[in-house]
């Protein structure tokens, strides 16, 4: 893990309130089914069960809630709360996937307890009972003072060139579809490349008149206030983050369009169960888009800055998972999903870009170590690692082969919301003439970061301006799914150092 874990951490719920979190502990833990346990940390009062469309998980439940009284804790049993719509129904199917909530926890039994308790006797039914897991943002974490750290700087140029908008900010002045890069990360801030209406970003996206991302509207925004515990308070962690993500995109594809999905706020974090939620609310707004509903459109990429572990190493390969299910149905509707690393310069598989299959980088570009993992049917997953300016790969980034592609992720030049001023001021001068740099006032605009989730997006924004490249010579957006996928493939193989060329899949 990245750092320590504060004492009584809790995560933000969708509906409003804080989840205790827990660290497992790999020197005492038991885990279901038994094995060597990893560090990871998640939900203590939750559980997951993830759907079978073809049977129900009524025996899975009623086993559950029996452990749990068992162990003297009552549970609450939810589930997503919206019905796929018809346009959605085709890649959705049924999705009786639930939350199972224990209404209490203790000291020595909780949410791994009730697992540990229920797995042994539950068969192949096992396989869809798993932990709430917390998904944490992929910045660098870094000491005050370090070179990683996020440092206000000044942008020496000027604002990336962009096509003048037609009739809507989704179409140039040439009729050009623009492609749309969603992020799901904490939203895009104050700063004068996005802030004219409805040019860059598409801030009034909504499904149903809602935020598509669960995060609670009514928290405090990391991209505007920057910090939860008032004026006197430094900014938050992940303050500006999705502001700064926002900025790689844009620098290196000024022509998309970006939709920011807010899945967590300043801490960096949230629950899989949440994320999960938000990426098939994306999904919904996506396959409305296609479907040419009015006030939708569809996604082209999705960046994802931010991962989790899994406490079952040796289920690395196995391990479904909700949220795995979501990205898979994302990227059969035909959008790319680009994920970081993750920052603890380990070959350890960080969740979602571990689900990438594995590959060779070569010279020549990527070669899937078994091409049957690639499908013409699915958009590929594409993980990102990070790299130091020389070129060599960053310190502090996870790699192995599950990554697809290296990018840069250290000292990255981007914006930052010019509504921050955090409390540190920089020292003076005995005369009072001269002033070391003030740490967190980013009220110009930019600054430095290091970390993979900087590296994500850059990977993202090569594939959108290929696929803007590609619309602008006059190839036509495909009008369904499977067109849709692939698009994606094409403008996959048209990136240099990616797949080529992958045995059954037209490109």
């Amino acid at each position: 893990m990245s750092e320590p874990m504060p004492e009584g951490m809790r995560v933000r719920d969708h509906a409003g309130g804080w989840r205790p979190v827990r660290e497992l502990d790999p020197a005492s833990d038991r885990l279901p089914g038994g094995g060597r346990a990893a560090p990871t940390r998640y939900v203590r009062d939750r559980v997951i069960i993830r759907g079978d469309v073809e049977g129900g998980h009524n025996a899975l439940l009623d086993m559950i809630t029996a452990r749990a009284r068992e162990n003297g804790v009552s549970v609450t049993v939810g589930e997503f709360d919206q019905a796929p719509s018809r346009e959605a129904a085709d890649v959705l199917g049924a999705r009786p996937d639930v939350e199972v909530r224990l209404d209490a926890v203790r000291d020595d039994w909780d949410a791994l307890g009730l697992m540990v308790s229920v797995v042994q006797d539950a068969g192949e039914s096992r396989k869809r009972v798993s932990l709430d897991h917390v998904v944490t943002g992929h910045k660098n974490h870094a000491g005050f003072g370090d070179p990683h750290k996020r440092v206000p700087a000044v942008f020496p140029g000027t604002p990336p060139v962009r096509t003048a908008n037609g009739t809507s900010p989704l179409v140039t002045s040439d009729g050009v579809d623009r492609p749309v890069v969603a992020i799901l990360d904490t939203g895009i801030g104050q700063h004068p490349w996005f802030d004219e209406p409805g040019t860059v970003v598409l801030r009034g996206a909504e499904l149903d008149g809602q935020p598509i991302g669960t995060y609670p509207e009514e928290d405090v925004d990391a991209e505007r206030e920057g910090r939860r515990d008032g004026a006197t308070s430094p900014l938050d962690p992940y303050a500006g983050h999705g502001t700064f993500i926002a900025g790689v995109v844009h620098q290196t594809c000024p022509d998309a369009a970006l939709l920011p999905v807010r899945v967590y706020g300043g801490d960096g974090t949230a629950s899989e169960w949440d994320f999960a939620r938000s990426v098939e609310r994306l999904l919904e707004f996506h396959l409305r888009g296609l479907a040419g509903v009015p006030g939708y459109f569809p996604v082209d990429v999705m960046v994802i800055a931010s991962g989790y572990y899994l406490e079952h190493p040796e289920d690395d390969d196995d391990y479904e998972g909700v949220y795995r299910g979501r990205l898979r149905d994302l990227r059969r509707a035909g959008v790319l999903v680009v994920a970081s690393a993750g920052n603890d310069g380990s070959t350890r598989r960080t969740f979602p870009a571990g689900w990438a299959p594995p590959v060779r980088r070569t010279s020549n570009g990527v070669v899937p170590a078994d091409a049957h993992d690639l499908s013409p049917e699915y958009t590929p997953l594409l993980g990102v690692a990070a790299s130091n300016p020389d070129g060599t790969l960053a310190d502090f980034s996870n790699d192995g082969a599950w990554i697809s592609a290296v990018r840069p992720g250290v000292q990255v030049l981007s914006t930052m919301p010019t509504t921050f001023d955090g409390a540190a001021e920089g020292e003076r001068s005995a005369d009072g003439l001269r002033h070391a740099i003030d740490p967190d006032d980013f009220t110009h605009g930019y600054g430095t970061w290091s970390g993979t989730s900087f590296s994500a997006p850059h990977l993202a924004g090569e594939l959108a301006a290929v696929i803007f490249a590609g619309r602008a010579a006059g190839q036509l957006p495909a009008a369904n799914a499977l067109g849709r996928v692939s698009d994606a493939w094409h403008a996959v193989t048209q990136v240099g150092d990616l797949y080529s060329e992958v045995p059954g899949v037209p490109v």
